[in-house]
C-alpha cells in the first residue's frame, strides 16, 4: 500500500499541530490541511478526542492520509472547560457540550463521527444527540474503544475466552509493541508489564473494587495511563472523564457503526470490543485492524486503517449524492 512521503508527513504534522495548539479554547479543530483551507468543500469527518481530551496528537498520522479528499476534524475539551470541576463529570453532558459545537460548527447537512479509544464512546452519546434533534449521522467509526457497561463480556470461564486468548498471545509475540526494538530485553519488558497490570487487576477485583475504582469510590486512570506529564487540573479532566466512560450505560444504537479493533490486545487479555458494541448496537461491523491499541494510529499500521475509514466515508457521501 502506498503511504505519504515520510518527510512531507513529518512536516506538516509538525505545522499543523503548532496551528491546532493555539486554538485550544476551540471545540473543533482542523487537523489537516484540507480542515484548514477556507476554501476547502466536500466531505469532512469528526473524531472525538481520547483520554487527554486533546485532538492533535493522536490524530496526526490518520488524518495526514485524508488527504486531499477529506477533511479531518478533531473533537477536543477546550482547556476553560478542563478547569469547571464539573466539565466530563458525566458523559451526557460532555457529549451534550460537544453536539452544540457541531451543530454550531455545520448548521446543516449530515455528519459522520469518529472516535478513538474512550472518544469512541463519547461520539456514540453524540451521535444519539444528533440524531434525536433530527440530523442526519452516517456511519459511527469507533476506534478500538467500546462501553463498559454492556453486558457482553466474555466470561473467563467460556472455552471462547481462552481460545481468544490464545490467539491473542501469537499475535503478541509479531505484533506487539516489543517488535519495534527487536530485543529480547523489550520483550521481557513487556511480558512483566502485563504480569503486574494483570496482577493489579485481580488484586482489586478481590478488593470489591471496579475497574478504575479508588477506595474513595472515585475514578482513576493511573494503573493504565502515565499522567505526570499533565498539570493537576488536566489530571483531574482526565479522571473525570475516565469515571464517566466507565459508568456510562449504553441506549441501543440503531444506526450504522463500524468497529476498527486492533488484533493485538495486552498479553493477557482477550479481544473484547466487538463483543461490546454488537451487544446494543445491531449493526455493528467489526474491522480487525493489525497492530496494538497505540500501534495501529502510527506506522507501519496506521495506513490500513485510514484506507477502510476513507472508503466507508466517500461511500456514505457518494450515495447520497447519487
Amino acid at each position: 500500500m502506498a503511504t505519504p512521503p515520510v518527510t512531507d508527513h513529518k512536516t506538516n504534522s509538525g505545522a499543523l499541530f503548532g496551528r491546532t495548539s493555539r486554538n485550544s479554547e476551540r471545540v473543533i479543530v482542523p487537523i489537516n490541511d484540507g480542515a484548514l483551507s477556507v476554501a476547502a468543500h466536500g466531505p469532512a469527518f469528526y473524531c472525538v478526542h481520547s483520554a487527554s481530551g486533546m485532538a492533535g496528537t493522536d490524530f496526526l498520522a490518520l488524518a495526514s492520509r485524508f488527504e486531499p479528499a477529506i477533511r479531518f476534524y478533531g473533537v477536543q475539551a477546550p482547556a476553560s472547560q478542563m478547569l469547571d470541576a464539573k466539565f466530563a463529570s458525566s458523559l451526557d453532558a460532555i457529549a451534550e457540550y460537544y453536539t452544540e459545537a457541531l451543530v454550531k460548527f455545520q448548521p446543516t447537512g449530515p455528519f459522520v463521527l469518529g472516535g478513538y479509544c474512550l472518544g469512541a464512546i463519547i461520539a456514540l452519546a453524540v451521535a444519539q444527540k444528533l440524531r434525536e434533534r433530527g440530523r442526519e449521522v452516517g456511519p459511527l467509526l469507533a476506534i478500538d474503544g467500546a462501553p463498559e457497561n454492556t453486558g457482553a463480556a466474555l466470561p473467563h470461564w467460556s472455552p471462547r475466552y481462552w481460545l481468544e486468548l490464545g490467539r491473542n498471545l501469537r499475535r503478541w509475540l509479531v505484533q506487539g509493541e516489543w517488535v519495534r526494538s527487536r530485543t529480547l530485553k523489550s520483550l521481557a519488558g513487556g511480558v512483566r508489564k502485563s504480569l503486574r497490570k494483570k496482577a493489579y487487576a485481580i488484586g482489586r477485583a478481590a478488593l470489591g473494587l471496579k475497574r478504575g475504582e479508588t477506595w474513595s469510590r472515585g475514578y482513576s486512570i493511573d494503573g493504565i495511563m502515565d499522567l505526570s506529564p499533565y498539570q493537576p487540573a488536566h489530571r483531574a479532566f482526565i479522571n473525570r472523564l475516565y469515571g464517566a466512560v466507565l459508568t456510562y450505560v449504553p441506549r441501543e444504537y440503531s444506526g450504522a457503526v463500524v468497529v476498527y479493533e486492533a488484533q493485538v490486545t495486552p498479553l493477557l487479555s482477550a479481544p473484547q470490543i466487538g463483543h461490546a458494541w454488537r451487544k446494543f448496537a445491531p449493526q455493528s461491523a467489526v474491522v480487525r485492524v493489525l497492530g496494538t491499541h497505540i500501534g495501529m494510529m502510527h506506522e507501519p499500521y496506521v495506513e490500513a486503517l485510514a484506507q477502510d475509514m476513507r472508503s466507508r466515508i466517500a461511500g456514505f457521501f457518494s450515495a447520497r449524492s447519487g
